[in-house]
C-alpha cells in the first residue's frame, strides 16, 4: 500500500513538471508561431494622430543650377605712351643731326677758309700719283706715300701761305695731264726727270723741280725742303752764264723763284706748325626742338606752333618706313600721318 502510495505521488509531480514545461514553450515558440504578423493585406491601418503644432515643412527641393560658361575675357586696348618732347642748342660746327634728312644747320659768319688752295691740291694730287710710278732711282723695299701721308707733309698749303697763281696755256697741259695722262706721268716720273719743256711748266707754277718734289716727298721721311738752296733758272739762263755774261733770267722763273720760297717757308711750317681747322664762328645761335610718338596725340598742334615760329620742320614717318621729309605746310588730307612719327625743328636767331 505505502508503495503504492509512492508511485502515484511520483506520477503526480512529473505530470506536474511536464504542465509546467509544456506551459513554458507556449509561451515562447507556439505563442510566437500564434502570434505571428497577417500578411500586409490584411492588417488594418494603425491611424497615428497627427499635431497640427509638430507638423514640419518639407524641405525645399534645391535646383542644381546648369553650368554657365565664363564670359569672354575682352583684352583692354595697348596703352598708347605719350609723346617725348625735347629740346636743345644746336652745335655751332652744324654737326647736330636731328633726323635722318635734316641737320640743325648753323650760319657761318665769316665763312672758315679753305685749308689749302688750288695748287696746294694740285700739287698733292700729282705727288700722289708721281711718287707711285716706279723708277729706278727709288730706294730699296720703297713704299709710296699715300694722299693723306703727302696732306700731313704738306698741311699748310693754304691761300695765304701758297697763294693760287694766273696759269698759262703750258701750265694748264701739264697740271692737268698728270692728274690724268698715264703717259705723260710715265714720262715725268719714270725715267730721267729733267724732260722739257714739261719739267719747266712744273717748275714754274710750283717752284720746285721735278727731281726735288720726288726725293723731298717721295723718298724722304725727315726732310721736307728743296735739297738745293740754288734758285731754279731755265736752260736759256744756264747756257747764257756758260757763254758770257749779261744774261737776263725768263720772267716765269723769276716768279718761280717767289713760288720756291714760299713752298720752303710751307714745308717747314707744316712740321713745326701743323694746321689746325680753325673753331668754328657762327653767325647766329640755333636751337632745336623735336617731338616722337603718336601724332594724334598732339602732333598737329607742335608742326602748327614751328611753322608760325618760321622753325624749319622735319618729319620721319613710321607707317611709311622711316620716310623722312622737310616740312612746309601742315600735313592734312591723305598727307596726314598716322601712327608713330619722329619731327623736329630748329630756328636760329
Amino acid at each position: 500500500m505505502k508503495n503504492e502510495s509512492n508511485k502515484i505521488t511520483i506520477q503526480l509531480i512529473f505530470l506536474a513538471n511536464l504542465t509546467f514545461a509544456f506551459s513554458s514553450c507556449s509561451r515562447t515558440q507556439f505563442r510566437s508561431i500564434a502570434e505571428a504578423p497577417k500578411p500586409f493585406a490584411t492588417q488594418p491601418a494603425i491611424q497615428i494622430p497627427i499635431d497640427p503644432e509638430q507638423v514640419i515643412d518639407p524641405l525645399p527641393i534645391v535646383e542644381t543650377p546648369t553650368p554657365q560658361p565664363p564670359p569672354p575675357v575682352i583684352p583692354e586696348p595697348p596703352l598708347v605712351p605719350q609723346p617725348v618732347q625735347k629740346s636743345g642748342v644746336c652745335k655751332a660746327d652744324s654737326s647736330t643731326q636731328l633726323l635722318t634728312c635734316m641737320n640743325c644747320l648753323v650760319p657761318m659768319n665769316p665763312p672758315a677758309k679753305p685749308q689749302l688752295s688750288e695748287k696746294g691740291k694740285a700739287l698733292i694730287e700729282i705727288m700722289a700719283i708721281g711718287c707711285s710710278v716706279p723708277n729706278k732711282s727709288a730706294p730699296k723695299n720703297y713704299v709710296p706715300p699715300t694722299k693723306d701721308e703727302l696732306l700731313t707733309r704738306l698741311n699748310r698749303l693754304s691761300p695765304t701761305l701758297y697763294p693760287d697763281t694766273v696759269m698759262n696755256d703750258g701750265q694748264k697741259n701739264v697740271v692737268s695731264g698728270l692728274k690724268s695722262d698715264l703717259r705723260l706721268q710715265q714720262k715725268m716720273f719714270g725715267g730721267v726727270w729733267y724732260q722739257p719743256p714739261y719739267s719747266d711748266y712744273l717748275e714754274t707754277y710750283f717752284g720746285i723741280s721735278t727731281s726735288e718734289a720726288v726725293y723731298n716727298l717721295c723718298y724722304s721721311d725727315t726732310s721736307f725742303t728743296p735739297t738745293s738752296a740754288q734758285p731754279l733758272m731755265s736752260k736759256e739762263y744756264l747756257d747764257c752764264t756758260y757763254n758770257g755774261s749779261n744774261c737776263r733770267e725768263k720772267p716765269e722763273y723769276i716768279a718761280a723763284n717767289k713760288y720756291r720760297d714760299q713752298l720752303n717757308f710751307v714745308m717747314h711750317e707744316s712740321v713745326r706748325n701743323p694746321y689746325v681747322a680753325p673753331a668754328p664762328d657762327p653767325a647766329k645761335k640755333c636751337n632745336w626742338e623735336n617731338f616722337e610718338g603718336d601724332y594724334d596725340l598732339g602732333g598737329q598742334a607742335v608742326v602748327e606752333r614751328w611753322l608760325q615760329k618760321q622753325f624749319k620742320v622735319g618729319m620721319e614717318i613710321g607707317s611709311l618706313a622711316g620716310k623722312c621729309e622737310m616740312v612746309q605746310t601742315i600735313p592734312a588730307g591723305s598727307n596726314k600721318p598716322r601712327g608713330f612719327v619722329k619731327m623736329a625743328a630748329y630756328t636760329c636767331k
